[in-house]
Parts: C-alpha cells; sequence; structure tokens
C-alpha cells in the first residue's frame, strides 16, 4: 500500500506538472519527507493523503490508498430494526439496579397529573445544559433514575396517550444518555442506550424521534471511521416517513461527514446544501417540547461545513469556518466548544499557523478536562500525530507533553 500510493502521487504530481518543492511548499510539508513518501520509504498518514488529494484534484483517489484506523473490513448495508417487547422495555431499566420505590398507585396518580409531565420536560432541558458542562458521568447518574421513574409511570398509565407521552419523554432521556456514554467514552453502552430509544419511540409511534435514534448511530459509525455505515444509516434516517424537516437536516449532516471521510467532496457539498435548506424551513420543536439534536451550536450547518472541509483537504478554509461557528457558540457551551475547537486546532496545524494551533489548543485542553469529552479526546490525539512533524517547533513539543497528560486524565498547569 506505501509503494502504491507513492507511485499514484508521483504520477498525479508529474502529470499536474507540480514539481516536488512546489508540492512541498503547498501541502506544508518537507520536501525529503514527500521524496521519502513517493519511494515508498515512508508510510503516508491520512492527513497527507487527504490534503495531496484536494491539492492534486484526485478525487478521492489518493485518500482511498490509505487505511484509514478502525476502519470496517465488513460494513452491512443497513442497520437492523430492533422491536422490544413492554417487558423487555422494563427489564432494560431494572438492569440499572436502582431502587425506583414507586407504588402503583403513587406512579399512576403522579402520571395522570399533566404537571408531572411538564417537570420532566424541563428536568430534560437542564439535563442537557448541565451535559455540555459536567462530567458525562455526573449527568449519567441523574438520566438513569429519572429514565427508570418514566418507565415506572408509563407502565402504570392506563390512558394510551398518557402511556405514549411518557415513553417518549423515556425515549428522550434514553438517547440522551446515550450521548452522555458515547461522551464518556463508552460506545458499546452509547449504542444500547440509542437503540433503547429506538424501542420505546417506535412504540409510542414518534417515527420522528425513532429516525433520529439513525442519525446517532451513524455518528457512532463516524467516530468507529466506518463512512460507509455512517452514509448508509443517514440515509435511511432521510428516508423514514415522518422523519421531519430537523431530523433529515441532522441526517444530511451525517451523510455529509460520511462522504468527506471518503473524500467525496461533490456527495458531501450536495447533503450540505440540502441540510442547510431543510434547517431553514424547518421547526425547532421536536418530541416532548424539546429540539432533537445540537442547540448550542448556533449556526450549526456552519460548523459541519468546516469540520467536512478539514477532511476534504481544505485546512484553511475550514480554520476559516469553525472560527466563525465558535465566534457564534455561547462560552456556556462548552463540550461544542471542545470538539469544534480541537477540530480547529488540527485545521491550524495543517496550514503551519502553529501559534494559532497551540493558541486554540490550549483552550481546548482547559475546557475538556473538565467535561470529560471523549470526542474532543479523539481529535486532540489526532493532533498529537499531526504535531510529530514539528519536532524542531518548542511551543508544540510543550503542548504535545499537555495533551498527552490530559488525554490520561492528569491535570495540566
Amino acid at each position: 500500500m506505501t509503494h502504491e500510493f507513492g507511485a499514484e502521487l508521483r504520477r498525479r504530481r508529474v502529470h499536474a506538472e507540480v514539481s516536488l518543492s512546489e508540492l512541498a511548499q503547498r501541502l506544508n510539508f518537507s520536501k525529503g519527507y514527500l521524496s521519502k513518501i513517493e519511494t515508498g520509504r515512508q508510510a503516508p498518514t491520512e492527513q497527507l493523503a487527504r490534503l495531496a488529494d484536494a491539492e492534486l484534484g484526485a478525487d478521492g483517489d489518493l485518500a482511498a490508498l490509505v487505511e484509514h484506523p478502525g476502519q470496517s473490513a465488513h460494513t452491512p448495508a443497513h442497520a437492523k430494526a430492533v422491536h422490544a417487547s413492554r417487558r423487555e422495555v422494563l427489564a432494560f431499566g431494572s438492569a440499572l439496579f436502582l431502587p425506583l420505590g414507586i407504588s402503583d398507585g403513587d406512579a399512576e396518580t403522579a402520571g395522570e397529573d399533566p404537571q408531572t409531565r411538564l417537570y420532566y420536560r424541563d428536568q430534560f432541558e437542564q439535563l442537557r445544559r448541565r451535559g455540555q458542562q459536567s462530567a458525562p458521568g455526573l449527568v449519567l447518574r441523574t438520566v438513569g433514575v429519572e429514565y427508570c421513574t418514566l418507565l415506572e409511570l408509563a407502565n402504570a398509565a392506563h390512558a394510551p396517550s398518557t402511556r405514549s407521552a411518557f415513553e417518549v419523554l423515556a425515549a428522550r432521556y434514553a438517547e440522551f444518555a446515550g450521548w452522555m456514554a458515547q461522551e464518556a467514552g463508552d460506545n458499546e453502552a452509547a449504542l444500547a442506550w440509542t437503540r433503547q430509544s429506538a424501542n420505546l419511540a417506535t412504540r409510542a409511534g414518534d417515527t420522528a424521534l425513532a429516525a433520529y435514534t439513525l442519525v446517532r448511530e451513524a455518528e457512532l459509525a463516524m467516530y468507529a471511521h466506518d463512512a460507509s455505515r455512517t452514509i448508509s444509516l443517514a440515509r435511511q434516517a432521510q428516508a423514514q416517513r415522518g422523519t421531519g424537516t430537523r431530523v433529515r437536516a441532522l441526517a444530511a449532516h451525517r451523510e455529509a461527514q460520511g462522504h468527506a471521510m471518503l473524500n467525496n467532496g461533490h456527495d458531501c457539498h450536495a447533503a450540505l446544501d440540502r441540510a442547510q435548506t431543510l434547517l431553514a424551513d424547518g421547526s425547532p420543536d421536536g418530541p416532548g417540547g424539546s429540539p432533537l439534536g445540537s442547540t448550542s451550536v448556533a449556526d450549526l450547518n456552519l460548523a459541519v461545513s468546516g469540520w467536512c472541509t478539514y477532511d476534504l483537504g481544505r485546512p484553511r478554509q475550514a480554520a476559516e469556518q469553525l472560527e466563525r461557528a465558535l465566534s457564534q457558540t455561547a462560552p456556556t457551551a462548552r463540550r461544542a466548544r471542545a470538539m469544534y475547537g480541537a477540530r480547529l486546532a488540527l485545521a491550524y496545524e495543517a496550514t503551519s499557523d502553529l501559534d494559532r494551533m497551540c493558541e486554540v489548543a490550549a483552550y481546548v485542553i482547559d475546557i475538556a478536562q473538565p467535561i470529560g469529552s471523549s470526542t474532543a479526546r479523539t481529535e486532540l490525539r489526532r493532533l498529537t500525530r499531526a504535531m510529530a512533524r514539528r519536532h524542531n517547533y518548542r511551543p508544540a513539543k510543550q503542548l504535545h507533553v499537555e495533551i498527552t497528560a490530559a488525554l490520561f486524565g492528569f491535570p495540566v498547569s
């Protein structure tokens, strides 16, 4: 694979009438390093492949020659639908070993009181805000208790409409728990919670929420670096009946990110344009009155576009987009700022703006450590790998030490 990539890189460079020195300057890599790549003496990095692909107009062919870490050898064509019985749904909550202590009579009385549902809707909004600023394990404790209580209330309800209302609320809590589990670095638990949310949403007849769980599965596939599965799940979500404009927009974002991972710029930009149109037309409300997906980023399409543009090998443009998106994001949205900020640091590294890279990365470390963001840590790991070639830049050496300490949970001065 190393020799194949090097030969193809040289063929395309010569065909484009670009000298080795000129290409090295454009990509911000040394001429000697590129020479080793072309002769097969050095294995190409994923970052180099994406940059060269974009610079030489290879339409993803060069990037396809580099194996991505964690890439699945066998990608299923579609996700299997999961249908659980009510007993299985309740058993999932009981498996948490939480002492519920609610009598059937108390559950029935509380369930019939409209104020009960209003309380859990307000509580959910508070938990979402807390999830932006607190360690995920702390938030998950509260989410788990409230989730089990909602299941008890749903089970005690006599009226089908009341039962469905509590099941939808429980499904929202389960979906949120999946996100917190992902941020805690437990992708297996994240997937279990997400599919449990799908079970409840399907039982309650909420097609939009059921479709959104596919969007969340697509995001998990994206972080597992499985581009094909990311695209497949995102397309399924968009194709489902009753999905709604906002969920289709969020699914289009995941599809765009999947195409960007494959260096498919045409389909990526088409999905981003589709998402932008849908977000402009869509209603902000969601099941239970709370919007689905991120609400902390003011211009979500701009932020996702910056994410994709970096993967498409255009770091300078990506940095501009991410800077604008973060400037519109509230300081209290620490989790979102850490995630997109880490990607911004990567973009600055690729453009050789090392001073700004260090500044942004230091900020990310500062806000990511207290909230325990696994997604931000994933991007910081990529940054440490990219910084390996910056050994002559002293601030980068110190930053590498600080990132390593942060990744292992040590305090950073």
